[in-house]
């Protein structure tokens, strides 16, 4: 099936963690593989009701507004992203950490947006997964909670060195 897919689609799609055979093939049936219906995978993410909504008057944000849709790629996508709970990649982080902060129902969709423009851009520029790219977001959280640490440190006077060995 795996082969098959590849046959089709022109990139491997299963190297998207989270996504499997079944998955990827219920998302194409909806969507199908020419992604020139959407301009930009913002639109993707949108059509997919993946993104958020905010209803803003006056320049503030009063909440957010609530669509409901029966897209079988929403929610294989969303399936998809549900899984994320236990994996030990940085979407399992991402997810882990928005669900601790704002709820598993929030971390669902914002996962599930993440796969659905990792899907988009493979199909559209036919481009292999590189989880590298994921992994320097890592990094730059890493950098960003160590200059916290370091300014917490300096308001109680003290200076924080890495480590050595």
């Amino acid at each position: 099936m795996k082969q098959y897919l590849q046959n089709i689609v022109g990139v491997d799609l299963t190297q998207i963690t989270g996504l499997d055979e079944k998955t990827i093939l219920d998302i194409i049936s909806i969507t199908g593989t020419d992604m020139s219906n959407w301009p930009t995978a913002d639109h993707f993410a949108s059509w997919l009701n993946l993104n958020a909504r905010p209803k803003i008057t006056g320049g503030k944000v009063f909440g957010y507004s609530h669509r409901f849709t029966n897209n079988v790629a929403t929610q294989a996508f969303r399936m998809a992203a549900q899984t994320m709970w236990k994996n030990k990649g940085y979407l399992g982080q991402l997810y882990r950490r928005l669900a601790a902060q704002k709820g598993s129902k929030k971390a669902i969709k914002a996962v599930a947006r993440r796969l659905a423009i990792i899907f988009y851009k493979m199909l559209q520029n036919k481009t292999e997964f590189d989880p590298k790219r994921l992994k320097m977001d890592t990094d730059k959280q890493n950098e960003r909670k160590i200059k916290y640490l370091q300014l917490e440190a300096a308001k109680y006077g003290l200076v924080l060195h890495k480590a050595t060995g």
